[in-house]
């Protein structure tokens, strides 16, 4: 099942739900009232921890939080000046919740059309990766059963909730994780949708629409790491799969194909398996040190090697999933499940491990016939007993098909096992903050003051420049994704060109800010009327432009005639243009004869008179001398 074209995804039963995250630009945090940012200055405490697992309401140890137990880690949270307070040390309880950004929660429900609950009630959930003190998050409900519309149908909004976000993992080293608790406790919604979601490309459209809803409240933090979109993905026969953390939107789509893919060629070595009529596998680990310790290998040179014999096995661990086969899969569930770092098999190319001669001499020794696997694992007995049952446990599994799990986005588009899915067990209520009640005048204010889509006043700010100007949709589309309308429609009134405005205002912008690294957020309105200005009465080229607007991002404060001294853009007058143009063809009689000569000669000039005098003015002295 090579590559994705042709993927008929309504045949192959694709369900997708996205989820998203997205960090609210308030006042103060979620429970106090410490500063909602991740801090400028430097930690000034330091606090150690360890978490261990509880029993939920129910009276069950959540699954997923037991396997991070299990995992016995340290934690270290870094504290800050301005935005730790003994909240976030989990040494005070909570205060009342941040009126702000439940107001902005119910606004986002609104636009969502969202039911709203009559009572706010804060839950817990059970969190044991560290990345909260309490070992738990604080969420609660503000919307449930919304629409959204999409250009492939409506996809349901089944809730959105208001949270805290987790603290910042820093770095770590062995058994300990390093936290900043900067930012726990920064407002947080969390928006998940139905699994209504039929296409990879669907899924993009629907976490863009979302996240555009939540930055038209005017609330939405920017910048990397403020949005976050995990994405639920099922095939027909298959299972939920949770992607976590796909930070890139143009990403989406690629997850999506890829975990269809994984998914279907985990179905197909199920069926294959089944033919064989598989039976499940016992790990039984022998010991061949002897075999290995002389090996020129460093994975295995000197050190203790386990080996297990998996019958009737041979090529499936190189059997492609996506780009990774089953072989990298299992290796990396061995990684999370486990204290080793990995496992080699008879499946892989042994000649860059240079164990072939060994592996040769193991299937000897371990009578392993032509159809069987051999795997072998390095370390301390009791680890690698524990790696093989991990090992035969998914390699069994394969024969069930999919198991749930959440997964890691990896930046390839390819993800990597994370954790079993969580059950209802990490849910249960928040004892510290009592509910609160939505009153219907409460409601009528929020749907009052409800603000305009972003996606309206684009398509309204659209229409208004086609009237004013004949210039392509495409740079149309430019000016207000860039937000540049307000200048554009002001430059426009002064009488100034719209094609050259609009060329400034996109194409010359991007340039700067992308090639030359200028911060064009300097730029202010003036400093473009000075540059149009200057060009209008000639003392700058169009070519000075990209010069000149550079020098005022750089030295907001300069006059536009020091710029010009500084720049040496002065303009050239025509008598000087034609000596220039005729000194260069005096000193280069020889392309005269060369079909290429003109151009080259154009070139020439250019390059002594660039950003003084405009490009078609050169062209045109330079054909009459010519002649």
């Amino acid at each position: 099942m090579g590559g994705n074209m042709g993927v008929n995804y309504e045949k192959i039963g694709l369900k997708c739900g996205i989820e998203i995250h997205q960090q609210l630009d308030t006042e103060h945090k979620l429970f106090c009232s410490c500063r909602a940012r991740l801090s400028p200055l430097k930690p000034d405490t330091e606090i150690v921890r360890k978490l261990r697992a509880v029993a939920g309401e129910l009276g069950e140890i959540d699954i997923a939080a037991l396997s991070e137990f299990l995992r016995g880690r340290e934690f270290v949270y870094k504290a800050y000046p301005e935005e730790t307070c003994l909240v976030e040390s989990d040494e005070e309880p909570p205060h009342l919740l941040n009126p702000e950004s439940l107001d902005v929660a119910l606004t986002i429900a609104s636009l969502l059309n969202c039911e709203i609950p009559e009572e706010i009630h804060m839950m817990r959930k059970t969190v044991l990766d560290g990345s909260n003190t309490s070992g738990f998050q604080r969420t609660a409900i503000v919307g449930m059963n919304g629409k959204l519309r999409t250009s492939f149908g409506g996809v349901g909004v089944t809730n959105l909730c208001i949270e805290e976000e987790s603290a910042q993992i820093l770095g770590g080293d062995g058994n300990r994780v390093i936290y900043g608790l900067d930012r726990l406790g920064i407002p947080l919604v969390e928006i998940g949708t139905s699994p209504d979601i039929r296409s990879p490309e669907q899924a993009k459209e629907v976490a863009e629409k979302l996240g555009m809803i939540v930055r038209s409240t005017g609330k939405a933090k920017r910048g990397i790491g403020t949005i976050r979109q995990d994405i639920n993905v099922s095939i027909s026969g298959g299972a939920r799969i949770e992607i976590k953390g796909a930070q890139e939107l143009r990403m989406i789509p690629k997850f999506v194909e890829n975990e269809a893919l994984r998914q279907m060629n985990l179905l197909e070595i199920k069926k294959d398996l089944k033919k064989m009529k598989f039976k499940p596998v016992k790990p039984r680990v022998v010991h061949v040190s002897h075999i290995f310790k002389s090996s020129k290998s460093k994975v295995t040179k000197g050190k203790k090697t386990y080996a297990v014999l998996i019958p009737d096995f041979a090529g499936f661990l190189k059997r492609k999933l996506t780009t990774q086969t089953l072989g990298n899969e299992i290796a990396n569930y061995v990684k999370v499940r486990s204290e080793l770092k990995g496992i080699i098999h008879s499946d892989e190319d042994l000649e860059k491990y240079e164990l072939s001669k060994e592996f040769e001499t193991l299937r000897k020794r371990m009578k392993a016939g032509k159809g069987d696997t051999l795997i072998i694992a390095v370390g301390e007995e009791a680890y690698v007993k524990r790696t093989m049952d991990v090992v035969c446990k998914r390699i069994n599994l394969l024969a069930k098909g999919v198991p749930e799990e959440v997964r890691r986005a990896l930046e390839t588009g390819d993800t990597e096992y994370m954790r079993p899915l969580p059950g209802a067990a990490r849910l249960y209520p928040e004892t510290d903050i009592p509910p609160i009640k939505i009153s219907d005048k409460k409601l009528r204010d929020v749907r009052k003051s409800l603000p305009e889509l972003i996606e309206e006043r684009e398509k309204k700010e659209r229409k208004e420049i086609k009237k004013k100007a004949e210039i392509s949709d495409e740079i149309i589309d430019q000016i207000v994704k860039m937000k540049r309308k307000g200048i554009f429609d002001k430059l426009i009134k002064s009488g100034y060109d719209p094609k050259t405005v609009s060329s400034v205002l996109t194409s010359t912008l991007r340039y700067l800010e992308k090639k030359e690294k200028v911060n064009i957020s300097k730029l202010k309105d003036s400093h473009f009327f000075k540059t149009f200005q200057a060009l209008e009465k000639g003392r700058i080229s169009k070519e000075a432009v990209p010069e000149v607007l550079k020098n005022f991002a750089e030295h907001p404060e300069d006059r536009i005639g020091k710029i010009i001294g500084k720049l040496g853009i002065k303009t050239l007058t025509e008598k000087e243009l034609k000596g220039v143009v005729r000194k260069t063809i005096k000193e280069n009689k020889n392309l005269l004869k060369d079909p290429r000569g003109k151009e080259i000669l154009l070139g020439l000039v250019m390059k002594k008179v660039r950003g003084r005098i405009d490009a078609r003015k050169v062209m045109e002295f330079l054909k009459k001398e010519l002649k």
